[in-house]
Protein backbone atom coordinates (compact mmCIF):
# COMPACT_ATOMS: atom_id res chain seq x y z
CA UNK A 1 0.00 0.00 0.00
CA UNK A 2 1.11 3.55 -0.73
CA UNK A 3 0.22 6.24 1.79
CA UNK A 4 0.73 9.94 1.09
CA UNK A 5 0.66 12.51 3.88
CA UNK A 6 0.10 16.11 2.78
CA UNK A 7 1.39 18.40 5.51
CA UNK A 8 3.86 15.78 6.69
CA UNK A 9 5.78 18.23 8.88
CA UNK A 10 3.10 17.80 11.54
CA UNK A 11 4.64 16.18 14.61
CA UNK A 12 1.77 13.73 15.00
CA UNK A 13 2.81 11.99 11.75
CA UNK A 14 5.65 10.16 13.52
CA UNK A 15 3.36 8.50 16.05
CA UNK A 16 0.77 7.58 13.44
CA UNK A 17 3.32 6.02 11.12
CA UNK A 18 5.09 4.13 13.89
CA UNK A 19 1.79 2.52 14.83
CA UNK A 20 0.86 1.73 11.22
CA UNK A 21 4.30 0.24 10.53
CA UNK A 22 3.99 -1.98 13.61
CA UNK A 23 1.01 -3.86 12.14
CA UNK A 24 2.04 -6.72 9.81
CA UNK A 25 0.53 -6.36 6.37
CA UNK A 26 -0.27 -2.65 6.44
CA UNK A 27 2.90 -1.17 4.98
CA UNK A 28 5.12 -4.24 4.49
CA UNK A 29 6.83 -3.64 1.17
CA UNK A 30 4.81 -0.47 0.66
CA UNK A 31 5.59 3.24 0.53
CA UNK A 32 5.07 6.35 2.65
CA UNK A 33 5.42 9.63 0.77
CA UNK A 34 5.76 12.67 3.01
CA UNK A 35 4.70 15.82 1.18
CA UNK A 36 5.24 19.23 2.72
CA UNK A 37 6.06 22.65 1.30
CA UNK A 38 8.83 22.75 3.93
CA UNK A 39 11.01 19.87 2.77
CA UNK A 40 13.28 20.23 5.80
CA UNK A 41 10.37 19.27 8.01
CA UNK A 42 9.26 16.37 5.80
CA UNK A 43 12.86 15.18 5.51
CA UNK A 44 13.32 15.23 9.28
CA UNK A 45 10.07 13.30 9.70
CA UNK A 46 11.11 10.74 7.10
CA UNK A 47 14.52 10.15 8.65
CA UNK A 48 13.07 9.76 12.14
CA UNK A 49 10.49 7.28 10.86
CA UNK A 50 13.35 5.28 9.36
CA UNK A 51 15.18 5.29 12.70
CA UNK A 52 12.17 3.75 14.47
CA UNK A 53 12.05 0.03 15.35
CA UNK A 54 8.70 -0.28 13.58
CA UNK A 55 10.21 0.80 10.27
CA UNK A 56 12.94 -1.81 10.56
CA UNK A 57 10.26 -4.46 10.98
CA UNK A 58 8.13 -3.41 8.01
CA UNK A 59 10.78 -2.72 5.37
CA UNK A 60 8.83 -0.18 3.33
CA UNK A 61 10.04 2.88 1.40
CA UNK A 62 9.86 6.38 2.86
CA UNK A 63 10.15 9.23 0.37
CA UNK A 64 9.86 13.02 0.45
CA UNK A 65 10.79 16.06 -1.60
CA UNK A 66 8.71 15.08 -4.65
CA UNK A 67 6.17 17.21 -6.47
CA UNK A 68 2.57 16.75 -5.34
CA UNK A 69 1.74 15.03 -8.64
CA UNK A 70 4.60 12.55 -8.16
CA UNK A 71 3.56 11.95 -4.57
CA UNK A 72 -0.04 11.17 -5.55
CA UNK A 73 0.76 8.80 -8.40
CA UNK A 74 -0.57 5.35 -7.49
CA UNK A 75 -1.55 6.27 -3.93
CA UNK A 76 -4.10 4.21 -2.01
CA UNK A 77 -4.70 6.74 0.76
CA UNK A 78 -3.95 10.46 1.01
CA UNK A 79 -3.96 11.93 4.50
CA UNK A 80 -4.15 15.71 4.88
CA UNK A 81 -2.87 17.47 8.02
CA UNK A 82 -2.70 21.22 7.41
CA UNK A 83 -3.27 24.52 9.18
CA UNK A 84 -6.50 25.92 7.78
CA UNK A 85 -6.06 29.66 8.28
CA UNK A 86 -3.29 32.17 9.06
CA UNK A 87 -3.07 32.90 12.78
CA UNK A 88 -3.68 36.64 12.37
CA UNK A 89 -7.02 36.11 10.65
CA UNK A 90 -8.00 33.49 13.20
CA UNK A 91 -7.34 35.87 16.10
CA UNK A 92 -9.21 38.73 14.42
CA UNK A 93 -12.14 36.39 13.73
CA UNK A 94 -12.08 35.34 17.37
CA UNK A 95 -12.24 38.90 18.67
CA UNK A 96 -15.12 39.72 16.32
CA UNK A 97 -16.98 36.56 17.37
CA UNK A 98 -16.80 37.42 21.07
CA UNK A 99 -17.87 40.99 20.47
CA UNK A 100 -21.00 39.88 18.60
CA UNK A 101 -21.92 37.11 21.05
CA UNK A 102 -20.59 33.95 19.40
CA UNK A 103 -18.06 31.31 20.44
CA UNK A 104 -14.77 30.88 18.60
CA UNK A 105 -13.01 27.68 17.54
CA UNK A 106 -11.37 26.10 14.50
CA UNK A 107 -14.37 23.90 13.78
CA UNK A 108 -18.00 24.26 14.89
CA UNK A 109 -18.31 28.04 15.08
CA UNK A 110 -18.36 31.07 12.76
CA UNK A 111 -14.57 31.21 13.05
CA UNK A 112 -14.40 27.55 12.03
CA UNK A 113 -16.61 28.23 9.03
CA UNK A 114 -14.21 30.91 7.78
CA UNK A 115 -11.29 28.56 8.38
CA UNK A 116 -13.07 26.18 6.01
CA UNK A 117 -13.62 28.90 3.43
CA UNK A 118 -9.90 29.71 3.57
CA UNK A 119 -8.54 26.15 3.13
CA UNK A 120 -11.28 24.70 0.90
CA UNK A 121 -9.61 25.67 -2.42
CA UNK A 122 -6.49 23.73 -1.35
CA UNK A 123 -8.52 20.59 -0.59
CA UNK A 124 -10.56 20.95 -3.78
CA UNK A 125 -7.38 21.30 -5.86
CA UNK A 126 -5.95 18.21 -4.15
CA UNK A 127 -9.08 16.21 -4.95
CA UNK A 128 -8.90 17.28 -8.60
CA UNK A 129 -5.29 16.11 -8.79
CA UNK A 130 -6.28 12.83 -7.15
CA UNK A 131 -8.93 12.31 -9.83
CA UNK A 132 -6.06 12.26 -12.34
CA UNK A 133 -3.23 10.52 -10.46
CA UNK A 134 -4.97 8.18 -7.96
CA UNK A 135 -8.73 8.16 -8.70
CA UNK A 136 -9.44 5.16 -6.47
CA UNK A 137 -7.59 6.49 -3.42
CA UNK A 138 -9.31 7.68 -0.26
CA UNK A 139 -8.80 11.28 0.82
CA UNK A 140 -8.50 11.26 4.62
CA UNK A 141 -8.99 14.82 5.78
CA UNK A 142 -7.78 15.89 9.23
CA UNK A 143 -8.15 19.65 8.56
CA UNK A 144 -10.89 21.43 10.47
CA UNK A 145 -13.69 21.98 9.79
CA UNK A 146 -13.56 18.36 8.61
CA UNK A 147 -17.29 18.04 7.98
CA UNK A 148 -17.40 21.03 5.61
CA UNK A 149 -14.42 19.81 3.61
CA UNK A 150 -15.27 16.10 3.43
CA UNK A 151 -18.87 16.81 2.38
CA UNK A 152 -17.64 19.25 -0.27
CA UNK A 153 -15.28 16.68 -1.76
CA UNK A 154 -17.81 13.83 -1.72
CA UNK A 155 -20.66 15.94 -3.07
CA UNK A 156 -18.69 17.69 -5.81
CA UNK A 157 -15.81 15.45 -6.96
CA UNK A 158 -15.31 11.78 -7.84
CA UNK A 159 -13.00 11.22 -4.86
CA UNK A 160 -14.06 9.28 -1.76
CA UNK A 161 -13.32 11.37 1.33
CA UNK A 162 -13.57 10.84 5.07
CA UNK A 163 -13.30 13.62 7.65
CA UNK A 164 -11.19 12.31 10.53
CA UNK A 165 -10.90 13.79 14.01
CA UNK A 166 -8.26 13.14 16.65
CA UNK A 167 -11.10 13.35 19.15
CA UNK A 168 -12.15 9.87 18.01
CA UNK A 169 -10.02 8.43 20.81
CA UNK A 170 -11.45 10.78 23.47
CA UNK A 171 -14.28 8.42 24.31
CA UNK A 172 -11.86 5.56 24.94
CA UNK A 173 -10.30 7.57 27.77
CA UNK A 174 -13.33 9.52 28.99
CA UNK A 175 -15.58 6.52 29.56
CA UNK A 176 -12.78 4.78 31.49
CA UNK A 177 -12.33 7.92 33.61
CA UNK A 178 -16.02 7.96 34.49
CA UNK A 179 -15.57 4.43 35.78
CA UNK A 180 -12.50 5.39 37.84
CA UNK A 181 -9.36 4.65 35.80
CA UNK A 182 -7.20 7.01 33.74
CA UNK A 183 -6.41 4.60 30.93
CA UNK A 184 -7.53 3.84 27.40
CA UNK A 185 -10.48 1.44 27.30
CA UNK A 186 -9.71 -1.85 25.58
CA UNK A 187 -13.25 -3.24 25.51
CA UNK A 188 -15.54 -0.36 24.56
CA UNK A 189 -17.79 -0.45 21.51
CA UNK A 190 -20.12 2.44 20.68
CA UNK A 191 -22.44 3.54 17.90
CA UNK A 192 -22.78 7.26 17.29
CA UNK A 193 -24.87 9.84 15.45
CA UNK A 194 -24.44 13.59 15.09
CA UNK A 195 -21.92 16.01 13.64
CA UNK A 196 -18.17 16.25 14.23
CA UNK A 197 -17.44 17.54 17.76
CA UNK A 198 -21.09 16.98 18.74
CA UNK A 199 -21.99 13.34 18.17
CA UNK A 200 -23.92 11.24 20.64
CA UNK A 201 -23.41 7.64 21.74
CA UNK A 202 -26.69 5.91 20.93
CA UNK A 203 -25.69 2.37 21.84
CA UNK A 204 -22.65 0.80 23.46
CA UNK A 205 -21.04 -1.88 25.55
CA UNK A 206 -18.26 -1.54 28.11
CA UNK A 207 -16.38 -4.66 29.17
CA UNK A 208 -19.04 -6.69 27.40
CA UNK A 209 -22.03 -5.20 29.23
CA UNK A 210 -24.55 -2.48 28.35
CA UNK A 211 -22.81 0.89 28.70
CA UNK A 212 -25.85 2.91 29.77
CA UNK A 213 -26.96 0.47 32.47
CA UNK A 214 -23.47 0.65 33.96
CA UNK A 215 -23.42 4.46 33.75
CA UNK A 216 -26.72 4.74 35.60
CA UNK A 217 -25.28 2.68 38.44
CA UNK A 218 -21.92 4.46 38.43
CA UNK A 219 -23.09 8.08 38.41
CA UNK A 220 -24.27 8.39 41.99
CA UNK A 221 -24.60 11.86 43.55
CA UNK A 222 -21.12 11.54 45.10
CA UNK A 223 -19.35 10.62 41.82
CA UNK A 224 -15.93 12.27 41.43
CA UNK A 225 -13.36 12.50 38.66
CA UNK A 226 -10.64 9.87 38.99
CA UNK A 227 -6.97 10.58 39.68
CA UNK A 228 -4.91 10.99 36.49
CA UNK A 229 -1.53 9.52 35.63
CA UNK A 230 1.57 11.40 36.81
CA UNK A 231 3.12 11.80 33.35
CA UNK A 232 0.23 13.93 32.16
CA UNK A 233 1.02 17.70 32.37
CA UNK A 234 -1.08 19.78 34.77
CA UNK A 235 -2.72 21.68 31.91
CA UNK A 236 -3.71 18.37 30.33
CA UNK A 237 -5.09 17.06 33.61
CA UNK A 238 -7.23 20.17 34.02
CA UNK A 239 -8.58 19.90 30.46
CA UNK A 240 -9.39 16.19 30.85
CA UNK A 241 -11.11 16.73 34.18
CA UNK A 242 -13.25 19.51 32.71
CA UNK A 243 -14.19 17.38 29.69
CA UNK A 244 -15.29 14.39 31.73
CA UNK A 245 -17.17 16.61 34.19
CA UNK A 246 -19.08 18.18 31.29
CA UNK A 247 -19.79 14.72 29.85
CA UNK A 248 -21.37 13.71 33.15
CA UNK A 249 -23.20 17.03 33.42
CA UNK A 250 -24.98 16.68 30.07
CA UNK A 251 -25.82 13.04 30.74
CA UNK A 252 -27.50 14.05 33.98
CA UNK A 253 -29.17 17.26 32.73
CA UNK A 254 -30.17 16.38 29.17
CA UNK A 255 -29.99 12.59 29.06
CA UNK A 256 -27.40 12.59 26.25
CA UNK A 257 -24.00 10.92 26.22
CA UNK A 258 -21.59 12.94 24.08
CA UNK A 259 -19.19 10.84 22.02
CA UNK A 260 -16.13 13.07 21.74
CA UNK A 261 -15.58 15.68 24.43
CA UNK A 262 -14.58 18.57 22.17
CA UNK A 263 -15.18 21.96 23.75
CA UNK A 264 -16.78 23.80 20.85
CA UNK A 265 -19.25 20.99 20.20
CA UNK A 266 -20.36 20.78 23.83
CA UNK A 267 -20.61 24.57 23.93
CA UNK A 268 -23.70 24.34 21.71
CA UNK A 269 -25.55 22.78 24.64
CA UNK A 270 -24.69 25.79 26.89
CA UNK A 271 -24.12 28.56 24.35
CA UNK A 272 -24.53 31.75 26.39
CA UNK A 273 -22.49 30.26 29.22
CA UNK A 274 -19.77 29.30 26.74
CA UNK A 275 -19.65 32.76 25.14
CA UNK A 276 -19.35 34.41 28.55
CA UNK A 277 -16.59 31.99 29.58
CA UNK A 278 -14.58 32.53 26.38
CA UNK A 279 -14.88 36.29 26.72
CA UNK A 280 -13.67 36.11 30.31
CA UNK A 281 -10.73 33.78 29.68
CA UNK A 282 -9.55 35.25 26.34
CA UNK A 283 -8.36 38.83 26.82
CA UNK A 284 -8.75 41.37 24.06
CA UNK A 285 -5.60 41.71 21.98
CA UNK A 286 -4.35 44.74 20.05
CA UNK A 287 -2.89 44.73 16.54
CA UNK A 288 0.63 45.09 17.95
CA UNK A 289 0.02 42.25 20.40
CA UNK A 290 -1.23 40.05 17.57
CA UNK A 291 1.96 40.65 15.57
CA UNK A 292 4.08 39.93 18.65
CA UNK A 293 2.10 36.76 19.34
CA UNK A 294 2.59 35.55 15.77
CA UNK A 295 6.34 36.16 15.96
CA UNK A 296 6.54 34.38 19.29
CA UNK A 297 4.62 31.36 17.95
CA UNK A 298 6.94 31.21 14.93
CA UNK A 299 10.00 31.37 17.18
CA UNK A 300 8.65 28.57 19.37
CA UNK A 301 7.95 26.38 16.34
CA UNK A 302 11.46 27.06 14.97
CA UNK A 303 12.95 26.02 18.31
CA UNK A 304 10.73 22.94 18.43
CA UNK A 305 11.85 21.99 14.92
CA UNK A 306 15.49 22.25 15.98
CA UNK A 307 14.95 20.07 19.04
CA UNK A 308 13.15 17.54 16.83
CA UNK A 309 15.96 17.53 14.27
CA UNK A 310 18.60 17.00 16.96
CA UNK A 311 17.40 13.42 17.34
CA UNK A 312 18.68 12.65 13.84
CA UNK A 313 22.25 12.70 15.16
CA UNK A 314 21.52 10.65 18.28
CA UNK A 315 21.55 6.92 18.86
CA UNK A 316 17.92 6.12 19.64
CA UNK A 317 17.77 2.75 21.38
CA UNK A 318 14.76 0.62 22.28
CA UNK A 319 14.42 2.29 25.65
CA UNK A 320 14.17 5.69 23.94
CA UNK A 321 11.36 4.57 21.66
CA UNK A 322 9.47 2.90 24.49
CA UNK A 323 9.77 5.62 27.14
CA UNK A 324 10.92 9.01 25.80
CA UNK A 325 7.37 9.96 24.81
CA UNK A 326 6.54 10.47 28.49
CA UNK A 327 8.84 13.51 28.36
CA UNK A 328 8.19 14.47 24.73
CA UNK A 329 4.76 13.62 23.31
CA UNK A 330 6.04 14.00 19.74
CA UNK A 331 7.56 10.52 20.04
CA UNK A 332 4.45 8.78 21.33
CA UNK A 333 2.84 6.00 19.32
CA UNK A 334 -0.88 6.33 18.54
CA UNK A 335 -2.03 2.73 18.26
CA UNK A 336 -5.76 3.59 18.44
CA UNK A 337 -5.50 6.65 16.19
CA UNK A 338 -8.21 6.83 13.56
CA UNK A 339 -5.64 7.06 10.74
CA UNK A 340 -4.06 3.81 11.94
CA UNK A 341 -7.43 2.06 12.02
CA UNK A 342 -8.25 3.17 8.49
CA UNK A 343 -4.84 2.23 7.08
CA UNK A 344 -5.30 -1.22 8.62
CA UNK A 345 -8.70 -1.64 6.99
CA UNK A 346 -7.67 -0.29 3.58
CA UNK A 347 -4.72 -2.71 3.52
CA UNK A 348 -7.14 -5.60 4.02
CA UNK A 349 -5.56 -6.64 7.32
CA UNK A 350 -8.86 -6.55 9.23
CA UNK A 351 -12.22 -4.87 9.29
CA UNK A 352 -12.29 -1.93 11.67
CA UNK A 353 -14.82 0.55 13.03
CA UNK A 354 -14.52 4.27 13.66
CA UNK A 355 -16.48 7.52 13.59
CA UNK A 356 -16.02 9.76 10.56
CA UNK A 357 -17.59 12.72 8.77
CA UNK A 358 -19.09 12.38 5.29
CA UNK A 359 -22.46 12.91 3.57
CA UNK A 360 -25.23 11.10 5.41
CA UNK A 361 -26.60 8.69 2.77
CA UNK A 362 -28.97 7.14 5.29
CA UNK A 363 -26.53 6.72 8.16
CA UNK A 364 -28.68 8.94 10.41
CA UNK A 365 -32.44 8.73 10.13
CA UNK A 366 -34.29 11.95 9.41
CA UNK A 367 -31.43 13.95 7.86
CA UNK A 368 -30.90 14.60 4.15
CA UNK A 369 -28.55 12.26 2.31
CA UNK A 370 -26.08 14.97 1.28
CA UNK A 371 -25.82 16.58 4.73
CA UNK A 372 -22.41 16.53 6.40
CA UNK A 373 -22.77 14.25 9.43
CA UNK A 374 -20.66 12.08 11.72
CA UNK A 375 -21.55 8.45 12.37
CA UNK A 376 -19.89 5.13 13.18
CA UNK A 377 -18.77 3.02 10.24
CA UNK A 378 -17.02 -0.24 9.48
CA UNK A 379 -14.42 -0.42 6.73
CA UNK A 380 -12.68 -3.32 5.03
CA UNK A 381 -10.63 -2.56 1.92
CA UNK A 382 -12.98 -0.21 0.02
CA UNK A 383 -16.22 -1.41 1.60
CA UNK A 384 -17.54 1.30 3.94
CA UNK A 385 -20.79 0.69 5.84
CA UNK A 386 -22.62 2.38 8.73
CA UNK A 387 -22.73 0.00 11.70
CA UNK A 388 -26.40 0.86 12.18
CA UNK A 389 -28.95 3.56 11.42
CA UNK A 390 -29.62 5.76 14.44
CA UNK A 391 -31.55 8.92 15.20
CA UNK A 392 -30.08 12.01 16.82
CA UNK A 393 -31.48 12.53 20.35
CA UNK A 394 -34.72 14.51 20.13
CA UNK A 395 -33.43 17.24 22.44
CA UNK A 396 -30.48 17.92 20.08
CA UNK A 397 -32.03 17.26 16.67
CA UNK A 398 -32.59 20.94 15.87
CA UNK A 399 -29.01 22.04 16.51
CA UNK A 400 -27.53 18.97 14.77
CA UNK A 401 -29.69 19.37 11.67
CA UNK A 402 -28.92 23.10 11.59
CA UNK A 403 -25.15 22.64 11.79
CA UNK A 404 -25.24 19.80 9.23
CA UNK A 405 -27.12 21.94 6.71
CA UNK A 406 -24.86 24.94 7.45
CA UNK A 407 -21.71 22.86 6.83
CA UNK A 408 -23.09 21.31 3.66
CA UNK A 409 -24.19 24.63 2.21
CA UNK A 410 -20.74 26.11 2.85
CA UNK A 411 -19.18 23.40 0.69
CA UNK A 412 -21.80 23.97 -2.02
CA UNK A 413 -21.15 27.73 -2.05
CA UNK A 414 -17.37 27.26 -2.30
CA UNK A 415 -17.64 25.00 -5.33
CA UNK A 416 -20.34 27.08 -7.01
CA UNK A 417 -18.56 30.35 -6.14
CA UNK A 418 -22.03 31.68 -5.35
CA UNK A 419 -22.01 34.68 -2.93
CA UNK A 420 -25.77 34.55 -2.28
CA UNK A 421 -25.53 30.85 -1.36
CA UNK A 422 -22.60 31.64 0.93
CA UNK A 423 -24.63 34.31 2.72
CA UNK A 424 -27.47 31.84 3.17
CA UNK A 425 -25.05 29.17 4.41
CA UNK A 426 -23.65 31.52 7.06
CA UNK A 427 -27.11 32.56 8.22
CA UNK A 428 -28.07 28.89 8.53
CA UNK A 429 -25.67 28.44 11.47
CA UNK A 430 -28.31 27.64 14.09
CA UNK A 431 -27.06 29.82 16.94
CA UNK A 432 -28.72 33.25 16.65
CA UNK A 433 -29.64 32.56 13.00
CA UNK A 434 -30.74 35.44 10.76
CA UNK A 435 -30.17 37.89 13.63
CA UNK A 436 -28.74 41.39 13.36
CA UNK A 437 -25.73 40.22 15.38
CA UNK A 438 -25.09 37.35 12.98
CA UNK A 439 -25.30 39.55 9.89
CA UNK A 440 -22.96 42.14 11.37
CA UNK A 441 -20.47 39.46 12.41
CA UNK A 442 -20.40 37.78 9.00
CA UNK A 443 -19.94 41.08 7.19
CA UNK A 444 -17.00 41.89 9.45
CA UNK A 445 -15.49 38.42 8.99
CA UNK A 446 -15.78 38.64 5.22
CA UNK A 447 -13.74 41.86 5.41
CA UNK A 448 -11.17 40.29 7.77
CA UNK A 449 -10.79 37.25 5.51
CA UNK A 450 -10.92 39.01 2.14
CA UNK A 451 -7.44 37.76 1.19
CA UNK A 452 -8.57 34.17 1.69
CA UNK A 453 -11.80 34.54 -0.28
CA UNK A 454 -12.28 34.69 -4.02
CA UNK A 455 -13.62 37.96 -5.47
CA UNK A 456 -16.95 36.23 -6.08
CA UNK A 457 -17.39 35.05 -2.50
CA UNK A 458 -16.44 38.43 -1.06
CA UNK A 459 -19.70 39.69 -2.52
CA UNK A 460 -21.64 37.62 0.04
CA UNK A 461 -21.78 40.81 2.13
CA UNK A 462 -24.23 42.19 -0.42
CA UNK A 463 -26.75 39.52 0.65
CA UNK A 464 -26.37 40.08 4.38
Amino acid sequence: MKIVIVGAGSYRVLGIMRSALAIPGVLDGGEINLYDLDTTRSGTMGKLIMKSPEFKRAGCRVTWGTSLEEALEGADAVGVILVAIPLKRYLLNEEASFRHGFISSDNVSPNGSFSGLNIAPVLLNLARKMEKHCPNAWLLNFVNPIAVLSAMINNHTKIKALGLCAGFTNHLWDISRIFGTDEEAKDLQVETAGINHLSFIRKGTYNGKDLFEQLDRRLTPDWKMCQQQDWRPESGKKMCANSVTQLVRFYRELGVLIFSTEGDGMDHLKYDEAVAHQRQTTPSISADEIEAHIKNKAAIRAQDDLSFQEHLDQELDQNFWENHWKKDQRFRRFDEDIFVRIFTALAGVKETRFAASRPNHGSIAGLKDRYAIEATYTLFKNDLKPVAVHEVPDIAEGVISGIASHHTMLGDAIVAQDPKLLAHALLAYPMRPYSKEAKELYKEMIAINSEGLSPALRRASDYL
